[in-house]
């Protein structure tokens, strides 16, 4: 009697659980809706700013100062550089891929991918500049972390430091690419609650995959000028 009395209570908090995270979990719409904002969004009474990179909104402040910047004064890299970044993004978008399809056979080798392309960018890139030099040096720290990941779960973390600084990198460039930008507002222990970064404007969500496969609360686009535009629907 005292088993099924255990038992039944287990099936009342595993159901109220399920609820809690139904009624308070992501967005499953393509586009910020603003009757229907995710709890985790800067416009929410309920935002946790605990978990955000030095308890600030980096990503805000990056676009106060790409809006602040005259225009035309993008980065802009030589072809040979160009050619590297794709290859880097190209390796970058297709470990997103793989995470949030929840399979992690294939990121180790693509993390190396990603580190040869990016070593091969610093190989041309101006050593003087020292500011983009350390930007690339931590990019690449988290990308060796990411390639000596041992499980998804870990490889999640990582990806999530690497999608931070990766970004404090693209927005400072006029990009070959238009690249899509989420953040998830739930992802535990990494910057912003969990950046991330695509090719394609449909959610994808890398964090949590399958179980939470469209869940964002903020979207974002870096067009090909590098300029960064918050809040649009990114279906075009």
């Amino acid at each position: 009697m005292r088993n099924l009395i255990r038992l039944i209570h287990m099936l009342i908090s595993i159901i109220t659980a399920l609820v809690f995270a139904f009624i308070f979990g992501c967005s499953h719409h393509s586009a910020p809706n603003s009757s229907n904002i995710h709890p985790a969004h800067p416009t929410s009474e309920k935002i946790d700013s605990t978990n955000l990179d030095q308890s600030k909104n980096t990503l805000l402040i990056r676009q106060s100062e790409r809006a602040k910047m005259p225009k035309g004064s993008t980065l802009a890299l030589s072809n040979e550089a160009i050619k590297y970044l794709q290859n880097m993004l190209e390796a970058y978008f297709a470990i997103g891929n793989r995470l949030a399809k929840d399979k992690y056979d294939t990121i180790p080798s693509q993390s190396h991918t990603f580190l040869s392309a990016l070593d091969q960018l610093k190989s041309v890139t101006n050593q003087e500049d020292l500011k983009i030099i350390q930007i690339l040096e931590k990019i690449h720290q988290y990308g060796h972390q990411l390639s000596s990941s041992s499980s998804i779960q870990d490889a999640r973390k990582h990806y999530g430091f690497l999608s931070h600084s990766l970004l404090d990198w693209l927005h400072k460039l006029a990009l070959p690419v238009k690249v899509y930008g989420f953040v998830c507002g739930m992802a535990p222990h990494v910057p912003q609650k969990g950046v991330w970064l695509q090719s394609v404007a449909e959610v994808r969500n890398p964090y949590f995959g399958a179980t939470m496969l469209k869940c964002y609360s903020q979207a974002f686009k870096l067009e090909t000028s590098s300029l960064m535009t918050q809040g649009e629907s990114n279906d075009q």
